[in-house]
């Protein structure tokens, strides 16, 4: 699973690296919704992977505290920490990097055992699970970062 997760950060790395940082904190309109900023969306990124890789399976990973406002149910308007897109992308590095390094030493029996948090998917709530939904939940957040790279004429393919 974890060569599956550096497959998917390695494509979301690709189309992140295409946002010009004059652009990170621009949303962009859809049919009268306002989608997330690239930069909410990178920090959303790195909050979802702490608390799923980490805090839900059993790897506290709570070293930045800013991380707490891009979680799910949080607002984007009322943000108040918002760190140096550059550390943004430096914490995004070290905690996949973190993530993967746990997961990797882990053994499979691991995978059938409950989460830390019990979390609940499809009535499941082992830590297969949790591991399956930090997988797809990054390209979810990825496709909307390519609406936005759309919007401003950049090439996605």
């Amino acid at each position: 699973m974890a060569d599956t997760f550096e497959s998917v950060r390695a494509l979301s790395k690709s189309f992140i690296s295409k946002i010009e940082e004059k652009d990170i904190h621009e949303n962009i309109v859809v049919n009268g919704k306002e989608l997330n900023s690239p930069y909410w969306i990178v920090a959303h990124l790195i909050w979802a992977e702490s608390f799923l890789l980490g805090n839900a399976i059993g790897n506290p990973m709570n070293k930045y505290e800013w991380l707490n406002e891009y979680g799910f149910g949080m607002n984007p308007k009322k943000i108040k920490s918002k760190p140096e897109y550059s550390e943004v992308l430096r914490v995004l590095d070290e905690t996949h990097e973190e993530a993967m390094k746990y997961l990797r030493s882990l053994p499979d029996s691991f995978l059938d055992e409950a989460n830390k948090m019990g979390i609940n998917f499809s009535g499941k709530t082992d830590n297969r699970v949790v591991i399956h939904h930090a997988i797809r939940h990054e390209p979810m957040h990825i496709g909307q970062l390519t609406w936005f790279m759309k919007s401003k004429g950049m090439q996605t393919v």
